[in-house]
């Protein structure tokens, strides 16, 4: 019974710690996630840009060559730039696949509304293949690259017919004229990077649970490891005053709400001082630990002995049969009886005890103070002595 009362305490303190300290992450953990995702995209747009520009760099090197592959209006196995168009676009392709993009291709300024695809470096079998001519519709930061000569880089936007991309743009320029002939443009589907995200926040969700977990778990040693301190005695491990206080409260509104008895038993070490005196406080700490000792096994209820004060003792039984607490008091004089400590030699120790036996008319203070009574009571009348 006491195990089970430990057990759901322990376990209700350490979910309630969960929950908070959970709580309490939880705010830095979705910033850290929003933090990971605004590096994560513009890391990848940085990587899109630069990819753009590496490739139009080349382009330019031999800008003659792009330009003219880019005036064509259209391109057959024939054409004299046939050679030069397959050479770039499986350079695009080996660039797009070292580089984990999702497209990359040159295209060439129409209108507004329009532009047309010079090269792809996608596989030409593939339905995703863009040809030389074709057209697709220009959307505003194509637009702004061509009106601005400048690099750009888009947000995650989507596409119709082709899906939801993140776009690195870098300007073809003719150096003999300033003219601007094309864009080169670098993908990378939302899907990479969500995918990459996905990964991080794995770890960081399962690192904040065990940050969660761990710090529940030493949060609660702290507090079971204080709370054990602060109602234990010391020397005898057995509750403390202050134990005995809460507990004898929680067995009083008990017995006042349902009607449950309980019993007061306190008792003290006979001429306990004359063993300090004579034999030191060292050995007269040996007695009261070999009395906790045996207190706790007549009453086969840790949680309910106590060591009051100095050398007095309590024990409080919930609900006790008739004779039980007459009972447990004559087992403990018993074994208290034939306790043997080496530097007492022969010489044996009693205790007396004092017992109080709840009804309806009976406080607190008048259990402690009726127990206190019976004692002292059989103190007086007691024959046993250290001899």
């Amino acid at each position: 019974m006491r195990t089970g009362r430990i057990l759901s305490w322990k376990y209700t303190l350490f979910l309630i710690l969960l929950l908070i300290i959970g709580i309490s992450l939880s705010f830095p953990a979705f910033y850290v996630l929003r933090q990971t995702k605004t590096v994560l995209t513009e890391e990848t747009q940085s990587k899109a840009v630069d990819i753009a520009h590496s490739v139009s760099s080349f382009l330019e090197m031999d800008i003659e060559q792009y330009r003219k592959l880019s005036e064509i209006e259209t391109l057959s196995e024939e054409d004299e730039m046939w050679a030069y168009y397959q050479q770039i676009s499986g350079m695009m392709q080996s660039i797009k696949q070292k580089a984990d993009a999702t497209f990359i291709y040159s295209i060439r300024y129409i209108n507004d509304q329009t532009l047309e695809y010079v090269l792809d470096g996608e596989d030409p079998n593939t339905d995703l293949f863009s040809p030389h001519g074709s057209t697709d519709e220009m959307n505003s930061i194509e637009l702004l690259a061509f009106q601005t000569k400048q690099s750009m880089v888009s947000d995650v936007i989507r596409s119709p017919g082709w899906g939801s991309f993140l776009t690195g743009y870098s300007p073809i320029i003719d150096s003999r004229d300033g003219t601007m002939v094309g864009l080169v443009g670098v993908d990378y589907s939302a899907d990479f990077l969500w995918e990459r995200l996905r990964r991080i926040s794995r770890i960081l969700v399962i690192s904040f649970c065990l940050i969660t977990l761990i710090a529940s778990i030493a949060i609660e040693t702290l507090i079971l490891i204080a709370h054990e301190k602060g109602n234990t005695d010391e020397l005898t491990k057995l509750g403390n005053k202050r134990a005995f206080n809460k507990a004898i409260r929680h067995l009083h509104s008990q017995a006042t709400r349902y009607k449950r008895p309980y019993a007061v038993l306190l008792m003290d070490i006979d001429l306990f001082k004359n063993i300090n005196d004579k034999y030191g406080h060292p050995v007269g700490d040996k007695v009261l630990v070999a009395v906790a000792k045996t207190i706790l096994y007549a009453s086969e209820q840790e949680q309910f002995c106590f060591r009051y004060g100095g050398d007095e003792f309590a024990i409080l039984i919930s609900q006790p049969e008739a004779a039980q607490t007459y009972r447990v008091k004559r087992i403990i004089q018993k074994e208290v009886r034939n306790i043997i400590i080496p530097e007492l030699g022969k010489q044996r120790f009693t205790v007396s005890v004092g017992i109080k036996v709840w009804n309806k008319e009976t406080s607190i203070e008048d259990m402690i103070s009726e127990a206190d009574v019976n004692l002292y009571k059989e103190k007086r009348n007691s024959t046993s002595s250290l001899y």
